[in-house]
């Protein structure tokens, strides 16, 4: 009778411990699922700023040949490039671009998968589509290898592609379109947490922690007058030689707007409760 009893106890637990292990996956499940990915250009910017846009950069393009490296300036569609930076010694390219990743961390990204024969996926999430015809070059690209994501060169002049990857252990290159944004506030991703529009300063959070600030090139703040708090962001090189002796030398792409605009990274440590006194 005893036994009976002791097996009758035994199933019962053993029940209880299977449900509760079949409610736990349930849960987790439900925590991958609510991983979502940002949509791209989902907000998209108005029909006369884009032509704003194209216009200037267009123009940067039509002029980057003929700029001199001597001169402190370059006025393109009355906006003002700074070539030479007051702040800043004129270095080599290279050199410039050490400094930009010594300070900046968020540079840096790395291939996390390829879902399929003409994209690739980062280590936040974002999915990166390219041509077909490119697949060969990619047979040498491995997971893990670090890239940098840079501004498309005469991207209005027949391309489709808006942006280069770089691989930067092999040192190839293939154009690239932003197909999906990173998660949402994922471990790996950067987003907005504050936003200065008169400093032209935005305060950035990722999912490691770590805090920056950085102020928007003057040439781009008709384009950062649309970003909001909480927008997904991408950070890249700013690798136009027309901007090699600015201290401008990253982009940040606005992954919910669909654009970048060119920055420079003022701080790793900023006045966290500054940046959410600008909240809203």
């Amino acid at each position: 009778m005893k036994k009976a009893l002791v097996r009758t106890l035994f199933t019962c637990f053993a029940l209880v411990a299977i449900a509760s292990n079949a409610e736990e996956d349930v849960q987790n499940e439900d925590v991958q699922n609510t991983e979502e990915n940002v949509v791209v250009d989902s907000r998209p910017l108005s029909r006369e700023k884009k032509k704003i846009m194209e216009k200037n950069r267009k123009a940067e393009s039509e002029v980057a040949d003929a700029v001199s490296e001597e001169e402190d300036s370059v006025e393109v569609s009355s906006l003002i490039i700074p070539i030479k930076d007051k702040e800043y010694i004129a270095l080599a390219s290279n050199q410039m671009n050490h400094t930009a990743i010594s300070i900046s961390p968020s540079l840096f990204h790395w291939i996390d998968n390829f879902p399929q024969d003409n994209i690739i996926k980062t280590e936040d999430g974002a999915e990166w589509i390219f041509d077909n015809s490119n697949n060969y070059l990619l047979r040498t690209w491995h997971l893990g290898d670090t890239i940098v994501i840079t501004p498309k060169g005469r991207w209005l002049w027949g391309s489709n592609y808006s942006y280069v990857m770089t691989n930067k252990d092999l040192g190839t290159s293939i154009d690239v379109n932003l197909f999906l944004g990173p998660v949402a506030f994922g471990n790996y991703s950067t987003w907005i947490v504050g936003i200065d529009k008169n400093l032209g300063q935005i305060y950035l959070l990722n999912g490691q922690g770590e805090r920056t600030v950085w102020e928007v090139s003057n040439v781009d703040l008709y384009l950062f007058q649309d970003w909001e708090v909480n927008d997904t962001l991408i950070v890249g090189q700013n690798d136009s030689w027309l901007w090699w002796f600015s201290s401008y030398n990253h982009i940040i792409l606005n992954v919910n707007m669909n654009h970048n605009v060119r920055a420079r990274q003022m701080s790793s440590n900023p006045n966290y409760i500054s940046a959410i006194g600008m909240r809203g």
